[in-house]
């Protein structure tokens, strides 16, 4: 249907279950503008959370500090969490009044190259969790207009594909994350290269329809199913807890990597374990290009993602269970790959059931609280479990918590578009 932006019509109203706009010619070359940045966005916070935050903090400790890194990480995703729902929500109220949320993005980029020199100039802990909240609070004012821009442009026949297509941001941040860490490389010289590879991947989009009010603009409405509110907020809600307790795994595993080879193989070093994680994302790309374009031909997006919950379950259990550094390999690749494929995928199926009652930035903000806040349950549940049982025990504990979020996946309803 065509829609006249000066009609007074409230969608949000209407008894539809999924509204994707999309401008007139869509093709895959936007779909890959739109990829790039969402690559160049995960370039912003992969490689400085994972990889260079411990060795910044190792530089300016002397030593390493697992409690200031604990410090850091609660710091950053309650800041996090609390930037990417109002910046999403106050993007909504922007386009409301006409305007454009690529200028939010563009503002966000200028402010995270801010915030990475405060980084780069942290001197003390104290200085360290200042700049951290500031390069929060900056890189979600990129990421929350950008994750709305996504769910409002890429129509509903492209979502499953869109999902595939954003796991390529789990290969990026692990390549940049191994260039920053190549021999003789300060870690202010890899902040750096983070800005420049990240300004790069987003400029593009900035570029690509300055404006996201006006032009000829067409709304698909698709009734996926005879649905009302109350149903699309039940599975929404569904959704986030499934992403939750995925993310809970996720994170935790990725925190405490090195340490599990440590202490059930031998020491690897944070290069070596880069550079494993940079294959896992690899293997992940490949593959929820697949499953992305598979789910939207057959209306399965639900299955598909079971799927993928069910492997990482797998892949925990065999780092529980394993008896050689082969199987450790193994375990981590198969739950890392599924990992990154499940949470690329999870983003499209849940673009689908937006609540109507919300705007796409802020019904996107209450959902990146499922990325953000296991950050503040992780150094809990690790600190509870690893001193008394060890990271075998807690690798069986994550494969249930995994496992259980595919039980709660079953409950949602099936999406068939």
């Amino acid at each position: 249907m065509k829609w006249n932006p000066a009609q007074d019509v409230d969608l949000r109203d209407a008894d539809v279950y999924a509204i994707a706009s999309q401008r007139e010619g869509y093709s895959r070359r936007r779909l890959l503008v739109h990829a790039v940045a969402w690559a160049g966005a995960t370039i912003g916070y992969h490689p400085f959370l994972s990889f260079l935050l411990p060795i910044k903090i190792g530089l300016i400790q002397g030593r390493f500090d697992p409690v200031l890194l604990s410090v850091a990480v609660m710091v950053s995703g309650l800041s996090a969490a609390a930037a990417n729902l109002c910046w999403g929500a106050a993007s909504d109220l922007a386009v409301r009044r006409g305007g454009s949320r690529r200028s939010w993005i563009a503002g966000g980029l200028v402010a995270t190259a801010f915030a990475y020199g405060l980084l780069a100039l942290a001197q003390s802990g104290a200085a360290l969790l200042v700049a951290t909240i500031v390069f929060q609070l900056s890189l979600n004012l990129i990421l929350a207009p950008l994750a709305a821009l996504l769910a409002e442009e890429v129509p509903v026949r492209d979502k499953g594909l869109l999902g595939g297509v954003l796991s390529i941001g789990a290969p990026a941040g692990a390549a940049v994350s191994v260039a920053t860490m190549v021999s003789g490389l300060h870690v202010n010289q890899g902040l750096m290269i983070i800005v420049l590879l990240m300004t790069a991947a987003i400029l593009p989009l900035l570029t690509t329809y300055p404006s996201d009010g006006g032009g000829n603009v067409r709304l698909d409405l698709v009734l996926l199913r005879p649905a009302g509110p109350d149903l699309r907020t039940r599975d929404f809600t569904l959704l986030c807890l499934v992403r939750l307790l995925v993310q809970v795994a996720s994170k935790t595993v990725f925190f405490f990597l090195v340490y599990y080879f440590s202490a059930t193989v031998a020491d690897v070093s944070p290069l070596a374990i880069a550079e494993l994680t940079f294959g896992a994302a690899l293997i992940a790309l490949p593959t929820a290009l697949v499953i992305g374009r598979v789910s939207d031909r057959w209306g399965n997006h639900r299955s598909m993602l079971f799927v993928t919950i069910m492997l990482m379950s797998a892949g925990l259990a065999i780092m529980a269970a394993q008896a050689h550094w082969l199987h450790a390999i193994l375990g981590y690749v198969l739950f890392a790959s599924a990992g990154a494929t499940c949470l690329a995928l999870h983003t499209g199926v849940t673009m689908l059931q937006l609540p109507g009652r919300l705007g796409s930035g802020a019904a996107l903000g209450v959902l990146n609280l499922s990325n953000t806040m296991p950050a503040v349950l992780v150094a809990a549940l690790a600190s509870s479990i690893v001193p008394l049982h060890g990271y075998r025990m807690i690798c069986w504990v994550l494969a249930a918590i995994v496992f259980t979020s595919g039980l709660l996946l079953g409950l949602t309803s099936n999406v068939k578009d």
